[in-house]
């Protein structure tokens, strides 16, 4: 009898919706009904497979002309820059072989056209802007673009022919999904809040095109539906509700280049959190841009990692690189402890291959996670361009009928 009422009640409520000119389709297309479709995945059972990417933008390369200082050996022995990736290396495929190259396959590494690295010379749309349209549609933030000291010299993500700026102020990226930037109270109550207020204006337009006894009718499916979101809400785990972030209580400050690594840590955690609490399925960071800018004041070089790539000084460009792959390890250190990692697909790219040269040829680009799809732990020659990393991407993730084959195909020997 319940069943039957509730069909009933639902019937009646699409015929008022259609009678004011709604279908279902443009409410599925709603931030509200993102939202609910988001919270109803999390209490699906888990399905094994790839449901998240991250594709993480590293400025300037690597130390690769002469002695390659990135590439692992076929027994994955890790050199210099890539040493601090060694307790997740089991999770990593490096790629030898990578040009950073268009659409055609002719190399353009170097400087400016960032968006390269994430596919785009020669498209209109960044892989993962592709993504967002697809493996992100349902989700209440189809995609989030988080930098780290990047905004200022172009941008890795490019979206309908024109590049896009990052957030790099980590407490803006928390407000912006949960609705506070202050480390107290209850998550779940602010994501909820999130959802509904981002809602606020799609329900001002709907009851404007009903009449009163309709609004009535409205309000009262609303409010059931508000139940019904309130009882999913409640099977979000303990990490949404109540996150350890920024208990340094940071303060942000666009003009203090001297917290790369706090400011990293938070967008991570951040971004983190956001896919445990169903939020986003994609997620694009930028670690600098390409002037490369930023400092690490804990390093024993502490000028801009432009200086100790042009500079001369010996072991700087190294130790700054290095930094950069710890970046990569904590990212998937903090995946693996908040179980994402095994269906998450991480994608390193960069501008070019040596950043001293501004070559194109031996870019340092490799992928990471993606559990038991993943071979992880090799070297697998990417046959002469990074695009065909993203084609192997789009292969992984079965979505070859709606994205463009970026390159020559996807590779063998990285799909299990």
């Amino acid at each position: 009898m319940t069943h039957s009422i509730a069909n009933m009640n639902r019937r009646h409520f699409l015929k008022t919706l259609g009678q004011a000119g709604l279908t279902v389709p443009m409410l599925k297309g709603a931030t509200f009904t993102a939202g609910m479709m988001a919270a109803r995945a999390a209490q699906a059972a888990e399905v094994p497979g790839i449901k998240r990417v991250i594709c993480v933008y590293i400025p300037d390369g690597a130390p690769v002309n002469g002695t390659n200082l990135w590439l692992p050996s076929n027994d994955l022995t890790l050199p210099v820059t890539t040493a601090p990736l060694e307790s997740v290396k089991q999770h990593c495929i490096f790629f030898s072989n990578a040009t950073i190259a268009n659409k055609d396959g002719a190399g353009v590494g170097g400087h400016g056209n960032t968006n390269k690295a994430f596919g785009g010379a020669g498209f209109y749309n960044t892989f993962d802007v592709e993504l967002e349209r697809t493996l992100g549609a349902v989700s209440a933030f189809p995609s989030l673009l988080l930098g780290v000291q990047s905004n200022g010299h172009g941008s890795a993500t490019k979206k309908n022919g024109t590049e896009v700026n990052y957030q790099d102020n980590p407490l803006a990226t928390f407000n912006r999904l949960f609705g506070s930037t202050i480390n107290t109270g209850d998550v779940e109550t602010k994501r909820t809040r999130r959802v509904l207020d981002l809602h606020k204006q799609e329900l001002a337009d709907l009851t404007q095109r009903l009449g009163m006894a309709e609004r009535q009718r409205l309000d009262e499916h609303l409010a059931s539906v508000e139940k019904i979101e309130k009882r999913l809400e409640q099977t979000v785990e303990e990490q949404c509700r109540n996150p350890e972030w920024n208990e340094t209580g940071f303060i942000y400050d666009a003009a203090d280049n001297s917290k790369f690594t706090l400011e990293s840590e938070l967008q991570m955690d951040t971004a983190i959190l956001a896919m445990q609490c169903n939020l986003t399925n994609v997620v694009s960071f930028m670690f600098g841009n390409h002037q490369s800018e930023h400092a690490i004041p804990e390093l024993n070089f502490t000028g801009d990692y432009h200086q100790s790539i042009h500079g001369g000084q010996a072991g700087a460009y190294e130790e700054c690189r290095a930094y950069l792959s710890s970046r990569m390890t904590y990212l998937i250190t903090e995946l693996d402890k908040a179980g994402l990692l095994d269906s998450t697909l991480i994608i390193q790219s960069t501008d070019m291959g040596d950043g001293n040269a501004h070559s194109s040829d031996h870019a340092p680009v490799m992928m990471a996670g993606g559990g038991a799809a993943l071979r992880g732990g090799s070297v697998v020659d990417a046959q002469g361009s990074h695009m065909n990393v993203f084609d192997t991407a789009v292969e992984m993730l079965g979505l070859q009928q709606e994205l463009p084959q970026y390159g020559n195909g996807a590779l063998s020997q990285v799909i299990a």
